[in-house]
């Protein structure tokens, strides 16, 4: 099983101890675009061997909080809503990633859509709001 990390992604720590403690999580920052990255472990799992629901939850609240935040350049974004759409799973060793956008900024929410996929193949869509904190 690979646990390279691909270029570029860089481990993002110590804004939120409760995702620190779920991750290790990544970011790879390129202008206005924001990678979110996941190499999924054992601990990530069901009793499946694929990626917990509840892991993939988290990962989008990351994503979404993570894209937000630097587009924004906020100090800090909270989450007021979170939807999810399970679509498929992913087994141990897979590295997945989250695709985000801004859809709305005003001056205390941001609106944000995103998809988590593993090589293409999606795994969770979400939408959100999070609050803007300055």
């Amino acid at each position: 099983m690979s646990m390279v990390i691909p270029d570029g992604f860089l481990l993002e720590t110590g804004t939120d101890p409760a995702e620190d403690l779920i991750g290790p999580f990544y970011l790879n920052r390129d202008g206005e675009k924001t990678t979110a990255g996941l190499r999924i472990e054992a601990k990530h799992c069901n009793g499946m061997e694929t990626i917990h629901g509840g892991v993939l939850m988290t990962f989008a609240d990351f994503a979404l909080c993570a894209h937000a935040r630097y587009l924004t350049e906020d100090q800090h974004i909270v989450t007021v809503s979170l939807n999810t759409e399970f679509v498929d799973g992913a087994p141990i060793g897979s590295w997945i990633e989250s695709r985000s956008q801004i859809i709305r900024r005003t001056n205390r929410l941001v609106f944000v859509q995103g998809l988590i996929h593993c090589e293409e193949k999606p795994l969770l869509t979400f939408s959100g709001i999070g609050k803007r904190i300055k």
